[in-house]
């Protein structure tokens, strides 16, 4: 068995590589775009995320199975069940946060997130070269999340997508490129005019506000159970009068319960936690 101080060190580890993989995520989403510079963004933000995600879910994970066993950490062998499929973990989570009258519900706009996080965390993110070398056998990530990015263009306000797109049209006339491509392919692979790139652009910049509200508003749930999952061992540790070995998780994760005012305009994120 762990000592006790060791557990505690551990699990705030833990605390501290989640914190910083999400935050890293949400930063490289919020900077993403579609030209050459920020579309490396996307692979840097779904990396962070989709481990982020899994570590977070299993800290959970972890921290039931201790409620449920008399304080008692679960195997090596019983954590790895779980694999790394974040739908399947996700899951998990609202399990056990419905066993303590925690409510859990998610937009499709976030459904497609968490499916577009699991598919990458467990093989996507090789897809450039798995497709190179004749093996892919996963889907191409930047197209999915195109259909990501597209749901939160079209979630803008009407008004800001039509001046988006007036803007658009008003460029190539003055440069004299209405009939001009691209020199690149949009993320979805396909050829793009310049007025079609000019409107993704700027609509991607701004809709990304939105997508990371969608990530922020599907954490918020896990804050109020680390609470519970937490206070509830600590209570179960003082009547076995074992000593205190969990941290009080949800302290590493200010961060989901920013307002949506504040996320929306929010240019920076590991910077401020």
């Amino acid at each position: 068995m762990l000592v006790f101080e060791e557990e505690y060190r551990l699990l705030s580890q833990e605390g501290h590589l989640t914190k910083s993989s999400l935050l890293s995520g949400l930063d490289a989403i919020r900077r993403a775009n579609i030209d050459d510079y920020g579309r490396g963004f996307f692979y840097s933000g779904l990396f962070e995320l989709s481990i982020g995600f899994e570590r977070l879910m299993k800290i959970v994970i972890v921290l039931q199975h201790k409620l449920e066993n008399k304080n008692n950490n679960p195997t090596n062998k019983q954590l790895r069940l779980y694999g790394h499929n974040i739908i399947d973990l996700y899951r998990r989570f609202c399990e056990i946060a419905s066993k303590h009258d925690l409510q859990t519900e998610i937009s499709d706009k976030q459904k497609n997130i968490l499916d577009v996080l699991s598919i990458f965390g467990t093989g996507s993110r090789y897809y450039n070269l798995d497709q190179i070398t004749d093996s892919s056998k996963h889907e191409d990530p930047l197209k999915m999340w195109s259909h990501v990015l597209s749901q939160h263009i079209w979630g803008l306000n009407a008004n800001v997508r039509k001046k988006l797109e007036e803007n658009a049209f008003a460029y190539v006339d003055i440069t004299g490129q209405a009939d001009a491509y691209y020199h690149g392919r949009n993320i979805n692979g396909e050829l793009m005019m310049i007025s079609e790139y000019h409107y993704l652009y700027h609509a991607t910049e701004k809709a990304n506000y939105q997508v990371v509200w969608s990530i922020v508003s599907m954490l918020e749930p896990f804050y109020g159970l680390l609470y519970e999952l937490c206070h509830k061992l600590h209570r179960l540790a003082d009547a076995l009068e074992h000593k205190q070995t969990v941290p009080f998780m949800y302290e590493f994760f200010p961060f989901f319960l920013t307002p949506r005012s504040i996320v929306v305009r929010k240019k920076r994120w590991s910077v401020d936690y």
